[in-house]
């Protein structure tokens, strides 16, 4: 059968979205990239925000008409919006054929097969407090490592699932408890990527640093397993996302710092720079915490780089409570942030308890006010940059590079990649340069990203 695979979403989705593409070509199926092209089109969905969801339901709309149209196609609908909605989804759009929860997807195949004989599939997991089947792990242990996206990097999951209940977010109830991956198969995958050669490892987990092993040893936390994954050979950085302030600890930046390979790179979302507002999120730090935290990861990590994210128009948010998330961005000068309208997620502790009484118009002049604060940060926080000649990994074309008005030299193009940081830089050089490492001195900066020159060396 022929697959086309569309994923919506974050990291955790990325990753599940490739883990799937290699299951079912290992099942004999073939992907293709265009709808069109496709006997069975599935969408690797998100639920975070409503505008990803209301994104499926158009794709479903015109796969539905296809359909209608005579053309043979089964739809399906994976990740968290299926969990969250369930058989809400053939209720709306009849034609959708298959089901599938996040905690499901190592079954993917054999739904997939059940589905193509005719039978409406629909496979949830089981609900909080009821056992879940399968483990943390079930589709990762599959994985082919010459099969990531990059030849170069790859993400690799050490966790599922999310036990914080922040009032407006969905993650739990989609995604399920906190369960965190045996160190010995996390190790293993991390291995045998190294070995295939990819060199940066990302590790994911909805809050990745609240990772906890116990078995019949010690109980294992995240500095623990950054420890143990450090000495792989051929592993030159270790990054990870996203992480919880309540859960970094001094141990864990003391990691950030001694290990050489583990990146000097923290996203970790604020949300609020309002104790009024983090209590009604029900966050578990107050403003002074995060401050606290902010200055702990600067004194202990040589150079550390910053990112954030801000939630505005979170219900009786006031102005005052505005002026301190931008007040709390220019202080942490994050090198980004990531600035969300909010909007009430069904199911959630917010949306039933919590009226959503901030008019749209405000949120949006918010949305654009904490936007233009970062602006101003971030292009101070890069310019600090130029004139360094810092190491990237270089990724590829850069996606303007064939809009530029300035042509490179002969046999080059624009290339983008990353510091150690998680900086985006921009410079020429060959397409070969795709997965290495290379040296650019910066000469220019925006708030966004670092432009420079290759050097020697």
């Amino acid at each position: 059968m022929r697959v086309h695979l569309e994923t919506f979403g974050c990291q955790m989705n990325r990753l599940d979205g490739e883990l799937v593409a290699g299951a079912l070509r290992s099942a004999g199926h073939e992907m293709v990239d265009g709808a069109r092209d496709a006997d069975a089109v599935l969408y690797n969905t998100c639920s975070v925000r409503r505008h990803a969801e209301e994104k499926v339901f158009s794709r479903l709309g015109a796969d539905a008409r296809r359909k209608r149209d005579g053309r043979p196609l089964l739809i399906g609908v994976l990740g968290c919006m299926a969990q969250r909605l369930g058989e809400r989804i053939r209720r709306r759009c009849p034609a959708v054929g298959l089901v599938c929860g996040p905690g499901q997807l190592a079954r993917l195949p054999e739904l997939l097969a059940e589905a193509q004989n005719g039978r409406v599939v629909v496979a949830l997991d089981a609900k909080r407090g009821e056992p879940q089947a399968g483990g943390a792990d079930a589709l990762d242990l599959s994985r082919d490592p010459s099969a990531t996206p990059s030849p170069a990097q790859a993400y690799v999951r050490v966790m599922r699932g999310c036990d914080n209940f922040c009032t407006y977010c969905i993650v739990p109830y989609v995604r399920g408890p906190e369960q965190s991956r045996d160190p010995a198969h996390v190790e293993a995958e991390v291995r045998r990527l190294v070995d295939a050669g990819r060199s940066e490892i990302t590790l994911l987990g909805q809050t990745v640093n609240r990772y906890r092993w116990r078995a019949d040893g010690p109980e294992v936390r995240f500095s623990d397993l950054l420890a143990r994954l450090s000495p792989v050979a051929g592993l030159r950085r270790l990054r990870f996302v996203t992480s919880h302030p309540i859960d970094f600890t001094d141990d864990l930046l003391a990691a950030m710092r001694d290990l050489p390979n583990v990146c000097p790179y923290i996203h970790c979302p604020a949300q609020s720079g309002s104790d009024a507002v983090l209590k009604r999120m029900n966050r578990g730090y107050t403003r002074a915490a995060y401050d606290d935290l902010v200055d702990r990861a600067r004194e202990t990590v040589p150079g550390v780089v910053l990112a954030g994210d801000f939630i505005v128009g979170f219900p009786a948010e006031t102005e005052e409570d505005h002026a301190a998330s931008a007040e709390l961005i220019r202080r942490s000068a994050y090198k980004n942030t990531f600035v969300f309208k909010y909007s009430p997620r069904p199911g959630t502790t917010a949306a039933k308890s919590l009226p959503d009484d901030v008019p749209t118009t405000v949120k949006k002049r918010r949305n654009l006010e904490l936007l233009a604060v970062q602006e101003e940060v971030g292009l101070a926080h890069h310019r600090a940059y130029i004139g360094q000649t810092v190491e990237v990994l270089a990724e590829g074309p850069s996606a303007r590079a064939s809009k530029q008005p300035r042509q490179p030299r002969p046999g080059e193009t624009q290339l983008t990649g990353r510091t150690r940081g998680g900086h985006i830089v921009v410079f020429d050089g060959s397409p070969s340069l795709a997965g290495r490492y290379v040296n650019v001195e910066i000469t220019d900066a925006t708030s966004l990203t670092l432009m420079g020159r290759t050097t020697t060396g």
